[in-house]
């Protein structure tokens, strides 16, 4: 009766060393799978920062180019006001001096 017992015990140590195993196995394989999740979603996190810092400074410049280009208009809108003052002046200068032309004799 002492034989089959220790065939029994010997059996059920065997399944207890390779559920441990595979149970370690299986523990290392997620453990792997986890560092390598983690380390790739750090670097995407990284990259995703990166991208974002440059948006921010194109915004910037974008930002500075909109508010020259503002300032730029408003010269111009100066300067067609100039221009169209001058050539009213220009006309009527034209204007009059047809007028005194138009008084001269011509042969």
């Amino acid at each position: 009766m002492l034989v089959p017992v220790w065939i029994a015990l010997g059996v059920s140590g065997a399944f207890v060393v390779a559920s441990l195993a595979f149970a370690t196995v299986r523990g290392l394989a997620a453990w792997r799978t986890f560092r390598r999740f983690r380390r790739r979603a750090v670097d995407g996190l990284a990259e995703v920062t990166r991208r974002i810092a440059r948006v921010e400074r194109r915004l910037e410049t974008a930002g500075e180019t909109a508010l020259r280009l503002q300032r730029a208009r408003a010269e111009l809108h100066d300067s067609l006001a100039t221009a169209r003052l001058l050539s009213a002046a220009v006309a009527e200068v034209r204007a009059t001096v047809s007028r005194v032309t138009g008084l001269v004799p011509s042969k």
